[in-house]
């Protein structure tokens, strides 16, 4: 079996449930999602895995600054939510109503955000129109809560293209990352990359070039060793291909994969791959198309060496329709793929976990975006989709249902009354049945972004509890 290096999971703190209960208790904001609810199972069998528990309190950061707009929502109504802007932690009334979606710009490093409501998925997101000294372009992400390990494919540390790391803490303890990097010729030995401190309810911005400089192209690992530390990765671009992205982290390595999402029409699509082993991987990529799935020739086996990261630009033979990548590796990688329609804007798509529960996709960014298009893809057997639109005060405007046929991808364009014939849009609710990936994309003049679709956190897996006596 390989070895992935750069994990550290000698140095890292994990957490039992119950820790993170507590680590959610007043007045520390968690970043970890907190469940009350309780499985109970049958005393006559001894072991039981994890079930699922609903989730009764969850905290998220997101980025803040002039010119991005900050919307947070829900999937069903919450019973309180709070919201700072930090550093200093003054409320964001404008944020804090669980019962609506809502959007404000926070002129701050970031804001927190923290609600309560059995169920009530909270999330929240971010847009703006990048400046031109920043490469332009639109950018449209996710607030992500705390999580162990994020992985991103495709930044920069070198002077026209450079990659910011914005760390949330979101409790009053010191959070701690690592972070590790790998480039083409391999591992890259960074300046004070271990042991970075973001202090409690703050954010703080790491520029790659500040602890490996001069990489045009990079994969990184964040991983927080402490505290309740959410990350996101704002990547800029004055190169010849432009463009502000917001990174969403791609999935950990392992050997079967989807990249999801990939607009139609003519574009530059650079595959990306990190092979963090210590043993060569050989990978096989299949586009998963509206018509089906096939192998394009020259990508029936890429090669990526142990401990390099590749970048392979797709052939003509890839196609230019609306599709998703389905990698099969014999060694654990990761991926993720960059989109340029031209050189003015670029979007990146990740590897993205099969939608289990309900995605909410935003409309109302603030952004001057219309509703973007779903790319929805089954790769394997047919999925259902269903679409429900809501306005901003939460209540139900049109619903839709969705077949994607197995090994196939299939467009919906959420602006078209013949999909969802609404008015007033703030958000759409995505549920599927089968095995579904998919992503949101939007578009604003020559501007592009993506959005994976990712589920709220309605419930999470937690240890089954056994009666005493």
């Amino acid at each position: 079996m390989s070895s992935v290096p750069g994990s550290r999971a000698r140095r890292r703190v994990r957490t039992t449930f119950g820790q993170r209960m507590r680590a959610a208790a007043p007045p520390v904001l968690a970043g970890v999602l907190l469940a009350v609810a309780f499985v109970l199972p049958d005393v006559s069998e001894d072991d039981r895995p994890p079930g699922p528990v609903t989730v009764a309190r969850s905290a998220y950061g997101c980025p803040g600054g002039s010119g991005v707009s900050v919307a947070a929502g829900q999937v069903v109504a919450g019973t309180s939510a709070t919201a700072e802007s930090l550093p200093g932690r003054a409320p964001v009334d404008a944020l804090a109503d669980a019962t609506r979606w809502r959007r404000d710009t926070v002129d701050g490093d970031g804001v927190a955000i923290d609600q309560s409501g059995r169920g009530s998925g909270a999330v929240g997101f971010f847009g703006e129109t990048a400046t031109k000294a920043r490469g332009g372009g639109l950018v449209v992400g996710s607030c992500p809560p705390t999580v162990d390990d994020s992985w991103y494919l495709g930044v920069g540390s070198g002077a026209k293209h450079l990659t910011t790391l914005v760390l949330t803490n979101l409790s009053s303890s010191p959070a701690v990352a690592d972070v590790s990097f790998w480039g083409p010729q391999g591992t890259i030995d960074a300046v004070d990359a271990d042991g970075i401190v973001v202090e409690p309810f703050t954010v703080r911005r790491v520029d790659l070039s500040d602890l490996a400089a001069g990489e045009p192209e990079l994969a990184v690992h964040v991983e927080r060793r402490r505290g309740s530390l959410a990350a996101v990765a704002m990547d800029t671009s004055t190169a010849i291909f432009k463009g502000t992205e917001a990174l969403e982290p791609t999935a950990a390595p392992k050997r079967e994969m989807v990249v999801a999402g990939a607009p139609a029409g003519p574009s530059t699509r650079i595959l990306s791959l990190l092979n963090p082993s210590t043993s060569t991987a050989r990978v096989k990529v299949e586009v998963v198309g509206a018509k089906g799935t096939f192998a394009p020739k020259g990508l029936e086996s890429v090669k990526v060496a142990a401990g390099r990261f590749v970048e392979v630009t797709l052939p003509k033979s890839a196609g230019t329709e609306n599709a998703a990548l389905s990698l099969h590796s014999d060694q654990p990688v990761a991926a993720s793929l960059r989109v340029s329609p031209d050189t003015k804007d670029r979007a990146f798509m990740e590897a993205m976990p099969a939608l289990d529960g309900a995605a909410v996709v935003p409309v109302d960014l603030g952004t001057g975006t219309k509703a973007p298009e779903l790319v929805l893809t089954a790769p394997a057997r047919r999925g259902q989709v269903s679409l429900e639109a809501f306005d901003a005060e939460m209540r139900s405007q049109a619903t839709a249902d969705v077949t994607v046929a197995a090994g196939t991808t299939k467009s919906v364009d959420l602006a078209s009354r013949k999909v969802l014939d609404a008015k007033g849009v703030a958000y759409v609710v995505v549920r599927a049945k089968g095995t579904v990936v998919g992503a949101a994309t939007y578009r604003s003049g020559s501007g592009i972004a993506s959005l994976g679709l990712t589920e709220a956190p309605v419930t999470v897996l937690g240890p089954q509890v056994r009666p005493v006596g």
